[in-house]
């Protein structure tokens, strides 16, 4: 973002509604919503380049790179000349604007080019593609797992016994499978696909499909997640060696492609593929021999896509790389490359899709001078991690940090000065929405996440994300050293689990949900069965109580003859899990008790069992797991939302809990880490228990430093502000600006 009209949205118009000031304003001060509703200053961060930093003292070349999302860690693979040009890969961990690396670590003990590299997010593995140059050069994948600082790596599986080049990678996320194209040497160069399934450490590839009957140069691959499809650009040169794109939809463990398309009518090197998730377009760039560089903005309907117009982002060509990576918090693409016209400098634009166009900043040199085979990844934190050959042929790795504003809800410019925690004018642009129907002139509206309109305020429930304490309750008069914590239906009542007095201390909340209204009432001991209990559930209507512990391991159910009154227990039957777990540490079920899960420390993982009778732990037998291990390596609690898609467990280690998305409800095998986190360590650095309020708008943690439980606000606000609706300008169009 270069000047403020950057800032503005397309096709608005201008009203004066009032806020409240966060800070002084100025007059004519750019401002944006905070999430409580008042307005504060928006200042722009320039973008900046980070020191340079050597990951390997020596010639270095194919150079790829990847961002690990469960590890926070950039991946970077490379052919290491200075040691016999062993394939080889180092971890880069990005902090501000800086980037340090782990010891580099041989994923192959010959020599390897045409380096690819994607992340496989179900799994929370590196894979890294490639040429081996040894016997046939075959096409090679390797699967490797991030560790700290360092990357280990499985046994090598090849996708074509034959030679291999141009090779390309990307993780198709619907499937969960990995697709590689490549240059099929061996068959008359055609291009050609495999797709390839990560078990474990290791990985197999499915059948090889050609895409295109003729020699295929140049290829770049990426999946585009709005359309479920994998989108392959190449140079075709049995149609003039002009820039082609294919669409390919993967089934199974092989892929079928629709017609190809030609986007260029010229000679098209160095094709390279991303996808913009927020507009849901593929981008592809490239360069015309000996001529200027170019993007292009396609579409994908089906099996097919369409093109925009080419632009050109560069008046040479661009050497032997382009990287191009998408950037969400700027939903821009960062495009790197080896600028020929310009001493061969390290080089970079943002480019920015609208409907079908592109358009680009204006040029950034990462690198004064010359580079080779650069790469980029996106980090977490909004940085561009990029990676290339110095004029060292080194291999060097720098951070970028693009334009941005310190807050993105931008909604106006001052109409005169405000002081702090003052009202005043702000300019609001946008202000006419087309979009409405059906709203009465001057009532309040709420202004959604999304931009519609709704008569009252909603919410998001078990978000995490935005979690705020509230307040806190003590158990310590109870129990000394409380291991979990559960509620029953409408939170009128608490209990929660200890190891001091091996029994559930039950709770009275005068308000439901609300941990300050608690008082003690009565206990239920435990020892009889387990002197280490650890976690507990409830049925649906309190009438039966699960308690798990690891002096004998198992699963402990008892009944109660009046539901959620501990005083009316009695033990019934117990479950082992020592066929899977030897700590337990929780205990959760679906809804109609028809699944059970258990957490355990010893394999860091979820255990999820079928009951064949509801609630009847005698009728459990195992059915499958879910490691967490790449995020806790101690977990202690788990809880699921109210339809089982989401599961959150609570790590002991560096108090965090984090959250899992579950394709199917209740189902641990479709779970997947949502790279969302939330750390708890200012309150008790040794939290025990979990749980959520029945609606996800309040989450609760007990620990064990403070004996004490903790109540969350979960629910974030799907509004920014509110508006009235104006005079109607027709059925669909009303002007927003306040008429009090």
């Amino acid at each position: 973002m270069s000047n403020l009209s950057e800032l503005l949205p397309t096709g608005g118009g201008q009203n004066a509604v009032e806020f409240v000031a966060s800070g002084t304003l100025a007059s004519g001060q750019a401002v944006a919503l905070r999430s409580d509703g008042k307005v504060e200053a928006v200042a722009v961060v320039p973008e900046s380049v980070g020191s340079a930093v050597v990951f390997e003292a020596a010639a270095s070349a194919s150079i790829a790179s990847t961002f690990d999302s469960a590890s926070n860690k950039v991946v970077i693979a490379y052919k290491d000349a200075g040691n016999s040009g062993y394939g080889t890969a180092t971890v880069g961990t990005v902090s501000g604007s800086s980037i340090s690396f782990g010891t580099p670590v041989v994923f192959v003990s010959t020599e390897a080019d045409n380096i690819a590299a994607t992340f496989d997010s179900t799994n929370n593995k590196i894979v890294i593609a490639f040429r081996k140059l040894a016997g046939s050069d075959p096409g090679t994948a390797v699967v490797g797992t991030v560790s700290g600082t360092s990357i280990s790596f499985g046994s090598e599986a090849q996708f074509n016994s034959g030679h291999s080049r141009y090779i390309a990678i990307t993780y198709d996320s619907t499937s969960k499978k990995v697709v590689v194209a490549y240059e099929d040497v061996d068959n008359s160069r055609y291009g050609t696909a495999a797709v390839g399934t990560v078990s474990g450490t290791s990985i197999s590839f499915g059948t090889e499909v050609v895409f295109e009957s003729a020699t295929t140069d140049d290829i770049g691959i990426a999946y585009d997640s709005g359309a479920n499809k994998v989108v392959i650009a190449y140079r075709d040169n049995g149609n003039y060696e002009y820039g082609t794109a294919i669409v390919g939809t993967v089934s199974g463990t092989s892929i079928s492609f629709g017609s190809s398309l030609e986007y260029t009518n010229f000679i098209s090197r160095v094709n390279s593929v991303c996808y913009d998730s927020t507009n849901a377009k593929i981008v592809i760039a490239f360069h015309n021999q000996s001529s200027a560089s170019y993007a292009i903005v396609g579409t994908v309907s089906g099996t097919s896509i369409s093109f925009g117009t080419s632009v050109v982002f560069n008046a040479a060509e661009t050497g032997d790389t382009i990287g191009m990576v998408y950037v969400p918090t700027t939903q821009k693409i960062v495009i790197t490359y080896r600028d020929v016209g310009n001493s061969g400098y390290g080089t970079l634009v943002n480019a920015t899709v609208s409907g079908t166009s592109i358009s680009f900043s204006s040029e950034l040199v990462f690198s004064a001078s010359s580079t080779a085979s650069p790469a980029a990844a996106y980090t977490a934190d909004g940085k561009v991690a990029l990676a290339y050959a110095d004029s060292s042929n080194y291999g060097t790795g720098v951070v970028y940090t693009s334009t941005s504003s310190t807050n993105t809800s931008f909604i106006g410019i001052t109409a005169g000065a405000i002081s702090n925690a003052a009202t005043g004018d702000v300019n609001v642009y946008g202000g006419i929405n087309e979009a409405q129907s059906g709203l009465t002139i001057a009532s309040d509206y709420y202004v959604q996440a999304d931009g519609s309109l709704a008569a009252g305020a909603t919410s998001i429930p078990f978000d995490i994300s935005s979690a705020a304490l509230s307040q806190s309750f003590s158990v310590s008069t109870q129990e000394t050293n409380p291991v979990g914590i559960t509620f029953n239906t409408d939170g009128t009542k608490m209990f929660v689990i200890g190891r001091s007095g091996d029994d559930v201390n039950e709770y009275a909340l005068t308000t439901g949900f609300d941990v300050s209204t608690a008082s003690f009432t009565d206990s239920f001991s435990v020892a009889p069965q387990e002197i280490n209990p650890q976690g507990l559930a409830f049925n649906t209507d309190g009438t039966r109580l699960f308690v798990v512990g690891y002096t004998n391991p198992g699963v402990y159910e008892y009944s109660l003859t009046t539901g959620f009154d501990v005083s009316t227990a009695s033990f019934v039957d117990s479950f082992s899990l020592s066929g899977q777990e030897t700590v337990p540490r929780d205990v959760a079920f679906n809804t109609d008790g028809t699944k059970m899960f258990v957490l355990g420390s010893t394999g860091d993982d979820v255990n999820e069992y079928a009951l064949t009778t509801g609630f009847d732990v005698s009728t459990s037998s195992f059915t499958d797991s879910f490691s967490v291990s790449a995020q806790s390596g101690e977990p202690y609690s788990l809880a699921f939302n109210t339809d089982g898609t989401k599961m959150f467990i609570l790590s002991w280690s560096g108090a965090y809990v984090f959250e899992y998305t579950l394709s199917t409800g209740f189902d641990v095998s479709t779970a997947s880490y949502a790279s969302i986190s939330l750390q708890l360590v200012a309150q008790d650095n040794s939290v025990q228990g979990l749980a959520f309020s029945t609606d996800g708008k309040k989450m609760y943690m007990v620990g064990d430093q403070n004996k004490t439980v903790f109540e969350y606000a979960t629910t974030q606000t799907a509004f920014v502000t509110t508006v009235k609706a104006g005079q109607a300008i027709s059925a669909t169009t009303i002007n927003m600006k306040d008429l009090t």
